[in-house]
């Protein structure tokens, strides 16, 4: 019977703390860093943040799958899931009006212990242009619907305990300048205004989703024979809040192993590191956490697995000891 008495008062404090904490949850919309995902590894997913990045790949398909786990340490800390693949068809060398196209799928999730869990599925488009010799464009488009659920279990309020579920459609524009060594995205999420509903009634203070705004630029160059470094900066924007910037910087000792590092402005630094067989490649990231915000371990792990191409590239490896030969520059 004390167990019994001890399980129910614990029920009961758990409804109050949710009941107290409802507002908050409902805050998260109008958050700019909880609406939209963000993964360490950007480079490796830059098809997670612009569809203008399908089809690009010289292995004509590509396939990845992403996981990244928040706030370790933390019971039913945040956590969130990835899986795309894209392929370009028509593609063929030749004049500069002959361009390609591309096609691909991508599902994410996002969990936030047992109350919060996010579902989108996407499928995209995108046209590649070759403008000059050396200059190309893409322009693609991501269309699918999003999925949010929020659910609370142990509450005697019945209204709070079903699971509210929202359904709507979500639409991503994106375009993407690239030569071979460098590379300029950008790209909007949530470009259709959703109003947090459930049917007619409203729940929670009046709120929508919001659009963000992804921009990213990269940089490849070689600093050895044996060394391909890329770096990077990415920013992710969102009219009432400050910009979130990534600097970052990757190395590639050769062709199956890189390192890297990572600086997210106000709020971690990052380590990472890179294998890559044949390609087949697998990604993995920490972040160490140095908002002001932190509490114990509040760090995160990111995990990738997919086949995708390597940066690296014989050919412009053989350039850079060609122009390294005293023998070439007479």
């Amino acid at each position: 019977m004390k167990n019994q008495n001890s399980k129910g008062k614990i029920q009961k404090i758990t409804a109050v703390h949710a009941v107290l904490l409802l507002p908050f949850y409902f805050l998260l919309f109008n958050c700019a860093a909880q609406q939209t995902l963000q993964y360490s590894q950007f480079m490796l997913n830059n098809y997670g943040l612009n569809p203008a990045a399908c089809g690009l790949s010289s292995n004509r398909i590509e396939v990845l799958t992403g996981f990244r786990r928040q706030w370790i340490g933390f019971p039913q800390a945040p956590t969130s899931a990835f899986m795309n693949m894209n392929v370009y068809l028509g593609r063929k060398g030749g004049g500069l009006n002959r361009g390609w196209h591309g096609v691909g799928a991508y599902w994410q999730s996002d969990q936030a212990g047992e109350i919060i869990k996010t579902s989108d599925f996407y499928g995209s488009y995108t046209y590649h242009l070759r403008m000059t010799r050396k200059y190309y464009a893409a322009f693609g488009l991501a269309a699918g619907m999003r999925r949010y659920r929020f659910g609370i279990s142990e509450i005697s309020d019945p209204v709070l305990r079903s699971n509210l579920i929202w359904l709507y459609p979500d639409f991503i524009p994106g375009v993407k300048f690239y030569t071979g060594k460098w590379t300029f995205d950008l790209s909007v999420k949530q470009l259709y205004k959703f109003k947090v509903k459930q049917g007619e009634n409203q729940s929670g203070s009046p709120s929508k989703l919001s659009p963000h705004v992804y921009f990213s630029a990269y940089h490849k160059w070689w600093a050895r024979t044996y060394l391909l470094v890329i770096q990077s900066v990415h920013v992710k924007y969102h009219y009432s809040s400050l910009p979130s910037v990534d600097l970052n910087m990757l190395a590639f000792l050769n062709k199956n192993f890189a390192v890297g590092a990572s600086y997210r402005h106000m709020d971690a630094v990052v380590a990472m590191v890179q294998f890559r067989y044949d390609k087949l490649v697998v990604g993995l990231s920490y972040d160490y956490t140095i908002a002001p915000y932190r509490i114990g371990f509040a760090n995160s792990q990111e995990y990738m697995l997919g086949i995708a191409p390597s940066p690296w590239s014989e050919s412009q490896a053989q350039q850079y000891r060609t122009a390294e030969c005293p023998t070439f520059q007479y």
